[in-house]
């Protein structure tokens, strides 16, 4: 629903602001055709889009190129007092609809806002779906299990922010237009090629699949347009394709090379797998917990410790589960929202 939340909201945007096209208007019939839940996604998008019409007229005047007799929408903030502030901004009408996009959600606690601010948008995907996005430049990101990013272009330079999760960016050339992706204090430079970054606590991976790379901190990142060539910027790392770097708080980062194989196996998410040679049961225990809501515990620490091999896909609970228990000597027990892999002998002995 929020994917589809999130398209209804961009519906309304482009109708509020004048009448579609034959062409866009085909595309909207047949979206709202397409689903029994778009077309009310869509009303509710509607009418909170006029919302704003309202609140506008409360709490600010139309700027001096506002449409006459039209009531100016505000950027949508968190507080009152902010979107008092973004009604009186100057932004006119039709700047402010190229300038954001309001995504509207109906959650458990009630209506919610997802604000997308000045030039930047937000995606994200949900726990077990890879959902693919097609950007404006011709790049992809392609966001993996529970994944939130924005995303902000610009004539100098396009600015992703990894917020959580991982994801892969096949990244349209252009070297006019520096492609930055932000993860902690990290960030990752790309003209053309394509390359993941995984973000998991402090620790940030990027595996490089195609072309190179520079990786840095975001500190000494090169501004917008900056000409200040690569190789003059001894703080960058240059990762190339099938290499890899890890980047952990304030250990030395190190780049490794990795078969095509191994990146192969690494981005086996990409086709809804996951991919284990040897890793521990522990190891491979919480990579498929991220994709799933109901989750694998294993409490004994001699099992967490056995090697685990084999592809399975990542929302196959039960049938990683079963897999894993036949090849460990183990028994996978159901447990309310959890499956509990034990070993046999102490399960026999319990």
């Amino acid at each position: 629903m929020e994917a589809i939340n999130e398209l209804a909201a961009r519906w309304a945007v482009r109708a509020d602001a004048g009448p579609l096209s034959p062409d866009d208007q085909r595309a909207l019939d047949a979206w709202l055709d397409a689903d029994p839940r778009h077309r009310g996604a869509y009303v509710r998008a509607r009418a909170r889009w006029d919302d704003l019409d309202r609140l506008a007229a409360l709490h600010g005047s139309a700027s001096p190129d506002a449409k006459p007799g039209v009531a100016e929408k505000p950027v949508v903030e968190k507080t009152v007092a902010e979107k008092a502030e973004a009604t009186s901004s100057g932004l006119s009408r039709r700047q402010l609809i190229a300038a954001s996009v309001a995504a509207i959600t109906v959650g458990a606690g009630g209506l919610s806002w997802v604000v997308l601010h000045y030039g930047r948008e937000r995606y994200t995907s949900g726990v077990g779906e890879v959902r693919r996005i097609a950007l404006e430049d011709g790049s992809t990101m392609l966001l993996n299990t529970a994944t939130a990013v924005t995303v902000q272009f610009n004539k100098r330079q396009r600015d992703i922010r990894l917020i959580r999760g991982e994801a892969l960016f096949e990244v349209a050339h252009d070297r006019t237009r520096p492609f930055l992706v932000h993860a902690n204090d990290i960030a990752v430079r790309a003209v053309g090629t394509a390359f993941a970054v995984r973000l998991e606590a402090a620790q940030v991976d990027v595996t490089v699949t195609e072309g190179v790379v520079e990786v840095a901190d975001s500190a000494t990142a090169p501004a917008s347009g900056s000409s200040v060539p690569p190789a003059s910027r001894p703080e960058a790392k240059r990762v190339a394709a099938n290499e890899r770097v890890v980047i952990a708080g304030s250990r030395t980062p190190e780049i490794r090379p990795i078969s095509p194989a191994e990146t192969d196996r690494q981005l086996a998410w990409r086709e809804g797998m996951v991919s284990f040679d040897g890793e521990s049961l522990a190891t491979a225990v919480a990579e498929i917990n991220r994709h799933n809501r109901r989750q694998i515990v294993v409490d004994d620490p001699a099992l967490a410790a056995k090697p685990i091999v084999g592809i399975f896909r990542a929302t196959d609970l039960d049938g990683f589960s079963a897999a894993a228990a036949a090849a460990l000597k183990a028994r996978a027990i159901p447990d309310g929202d959890v499956i509990r892999l034990k070993l046999a002998a102490a399960q026999t002995l319990n």
